[in-house]
């Protein structure tokens, strides 16, 4: 069910405007292939494939200052601080009592041997294996030890027997109880031969006891590795990580030298060593792209889903957004010095802001505050990623944007360079204050962030009129330049039907106050209002406004002929924009301020004629178009509230309310309002907007005393003032 009902949506979405869905995705994956270009670009040329030992073909430099943990010296290091840790040992208390338990046990054997009802030969072979088996001799060793002495060991009466034992016991608690180690067994061995050599006992025991004590004693100082390991680990814990600074522009090896390992660590760090393909990265930047889109196009179906319907207004932004791109890649790869701390400052350089001053001003303030935040990830990815450049970039954007509020003459874009280039420097300055920079590098920094403000008006400047012109787009600047007293037209339209001009500026004034009531386009309406009735220049003196005591015309001519000169004034109207090139917006708003409304005046006296039978109302209404947006609207509906209001004798605020409302009704009931997004609400707004200038255009005024008057009351001021001499 989810999956159709995104299909419907997918169906709607590319029969709502004029062109089908596939071209709107071309344009978008057009706009994606060449942005992730431009982002990716830097990857293909970035890179150096070098090895160990091999010799450097160039000099190869730092593109910025990096900070990084040399982990090869760090490890060399821990190593040698691990190397003289010395092992630990803990003595093993057991290790005494189980010898003695030995020793014990084997001449408890002994004595048993001795006893037994056995042949010697067997007893013999009874203790050889004892020896073997028990007190772990090997038999090699065994066979070169006298027969003799063992036998004579098997003869020994209880009272030698026990000497030997004690004697036993005695070297052996001796040798450890200084604690013996592994590594100090054959030396313990060699003292025990030499004690038994110089000890009481019978010489044909020696042999036999020599070679029980050396195989039975064993270290009683056992190898700690737990104490060990947590010591070594402790040695190389104290040692810090050793940090190399390498400054943006630094030579990290030049050419002729071999690459040492230290090299290649460097050039790893900085992303210049080609160790793997390219490819992975190139994947990241198209993500990184096609992410972007997609949120802009969410942002725009969400909040600016009429932009969506506008293939110029698409085409425009797009385009927008990859000159900047481009630009803003073209000044990145710019080498301004060789010196590291200016050839760091480059990304100061970058004048995104002209892109985001431009989408203010042609298509939509908020839509370039969104998009600013994806000019400043830019910078940050074409200059590795430096947060500095990220911030001075979305704060330059914000302040150009900010600076286009209240524009009125290009000349406003020079000063958003202007706010641009403060902008930068107070960024600039704070974060040389947070990083502790030197005071010369953030001087430059900021000389850059000036340049980048002259930057962004130069670009904005520059670009403003050929956009305008080539996506047929009605700026702003533009409706401003047309606001000019000083047109052409307007000029024309001040000398030859002065009264149509009078009347202009009046309904331009209701209308521009409506607009800001309902959210339509003030200015857009301001400047319609200015232009709807040129086309009276043709015939002037055939409107009621500029017949000032002349002899009306239309008193001769038959009503239907007067509502032909009439109407005509629409036609002549739309005749005189396009020879003057007037915006469409502002074309749209003449053909439309009359719509199909009906001429009452004419239509009404062609009913009280002789032949009324003949007269049809299709005859006298206007052959146009009912206002297709909100605009043309509140020109048509200003239009008829200020020629009605001229009519009235005695204009108080209820008088004016009320034909206010009524003009409004009618115009309603004629379907004249049929195809725009006014409301009902929007209406009422509307009214009350009307009301409120015409209130401060008809207030009441004073009656001033008359000429006479004023004479006789100067001449007795004049007399009190002698008097009071």
């Amino acid at each position: 069910m989810n999956l159709l009902k995104g299909f419907s949506w997918f169906r709607r979405f590319g029969s709502s405007g004029s062109w089908p869905v596939f071209r709107r995705v071309g344009w978008g994956l057009l706009f994606f292939l060449v942005t992730a270009f431009i982002v990716g670009s830097g990857y293909f040329s970035r890179g150096y494939s070098l090895k160990e030992g091999q010799i450097s073909p160039v000099n190869i430099y730092a593109p910025r200052t990096i900070v990084y943990v040399d982990e090869i010296e760090t490890e060399r290091l821990r190593r040698e601080a691990a190397a003289r840790v010395e092992k630990s040992y803990r003595e093993d208390t057991r290790v005494p009592v189980l010898v003695e338990e030995k020793i014990e046990k084997f001449f408890a054997t002994v004595k048993e041997l001795r006893d037994a009802d056995l042949p010697p030969e067997e007893r013999l072979s009874r203790l050889r294996t004892y020896f073997v088996q028990e007190i772990g001799v090997p038999s090699s060793e065994l066979e070169v030890t006298p027969a003799s002495s063992l036998l004579s060991l098997l003869q020994g009466s209880d009272e030698e027997l026990a000497e030997a034992e004690a004697f036993c016991k005695s070297a052996v608690q001796e040798e450890l109880s200084y604690g013996l180690m592994d590594d100090a067994l054959p030396n313990a061995r060699e003292n025990l031969a030499e004690r038994v050599a110089l000890s009481s006992l019978p010489p044909s025991w020696q042999p036999s006891v020599s070679l029980l004590l050396m195989h039975t004693i064993r270290p009683n100082l056992v190898f700690d590795r737990e104490t060990y390991n947590r010591r070594v680990e402790e040695a190389r814990a104290a040692i810090p990580p050793v940090e190399r600074t390498y400054r943006a522009g630094q030579v990290i090896v030049r050419e002729g030298n071999p690459i040492t390992q230290a090299d290649l660590m460097v050039l790893r760090q900085l992303g210049l060593l080609r160790e793997r393909p390219l490819w992975p990265r190139l994947i990241g930047v198209s993500f990184f792209v096609f992410l972007m889109g997609i949120l802009i196009f969410l942002y725009l179906y969400k909040f600016r889903r009429e932009l969506l319907r506008q293939e110029q207004r698409i085409i425009l932004y797009g385009f927008i957004f990859v000159l900047t791109a481009l630009v803003a890649k073209g000044v990145s790869v710019i080498r301004i010095s060789t010196q590291p701390e200016l050839a760091n400052l480059t990304g100061y350089l970058v004048p995104v802001a002209g892109g985001a001053i431009l989408i203010t001003v042609l298509l939509d303030k908020g839509l370039a505050v969104f998009t600013s935040f994806f000019f400043s990830l830019l910078v940050g990815v074409m200059t590795d990623g430096q947060l500095n450049f990220i911030m001075a970039g979305f704060v330059g954007c914000l302040a150009g944007i900010y600076s286009m509020y209240g524009l009125s003459d290009r000349s406003g874009l020079i000063r958003g360079g202007v706010y641009v280039s403060l902008a930068n420097v107070a960024v600039i300055i704070i974060i040389g204050l947070l990083n502790d920079t030197a005071l010369t590098t953030v001087f430059a920094g900021a000389g850059m962030g000036v340049l980048n403000g002259f930057l962004s008006s130069v670009l904005a400047v520059g670009l403003l009129p050929y956009l305008e012109a080539a996506f047929g787009i009605t700026s702003s600047v533009r409706l401003l330049e047309l606001a000019n007293p000083g047109q052409p037209l307007l000029k024309r339209l001040l000398t030859e039907a002065p009264g149509t001009y009078h009347h202009s500026i009046l309904v331009g004034n209701l209308a521009e106050a409506a607009a800001e009531a309902v959210q339509a386009d003030p200015l857009l309406v301001r400047v319609g209002a200015y232009y709807h009735d040129i086309g009276k220049l043709k015939r002037p003196y055939f409107f009621i406004e500029n017949q000032i005591a002349r002899e009306n015309p239309h008193d001769k001519i038959a009503p239907s002929l007067s509502t032909l000169i009439i109407t005509s004034h629409v036609k002549d109207g739309l005749e005189l924009a396009r020879e003057y090139k007037l915006p469409p917006e502002i074309q749209g708003i003449i053909e439309q301020h009359h719509g199909t409304s009906l001429v009452a005046y004419f239509y009404q006296k062609a009913l009280e004629s002789e032949r009324s039978e003949l007269v049809t109302e299709a005859e006298f209404r206007y052959d146009s178009k009912k206002p297709q947006s909100k605009e043309a609207a509140l020109v048509m509906l200003a239009d008829g509230v200020e020629a009605a209001i001229r009519s009235l004798q005695k204009p108080t605020p209820g008088r004016l309310e009320s034909l206010t409302r009524k003009i409004i009704k009618e115009k309603l009931q004629d379907g004249q309002l049929d195809e725009c997004d006014l409301t009902f609400k929007d209406l009422n707004r509307i009214a009350a907007a009307f009301v409120r200038v015409l209130g401060g255009i008809f207030h009441s005024r004073i009656e001033y005393p008359e000429p006479a008057l004023i004479s006789e009351l100067e001449r007795r001021r004049s007399r009190g003032a002698v008097a009071n001499q």
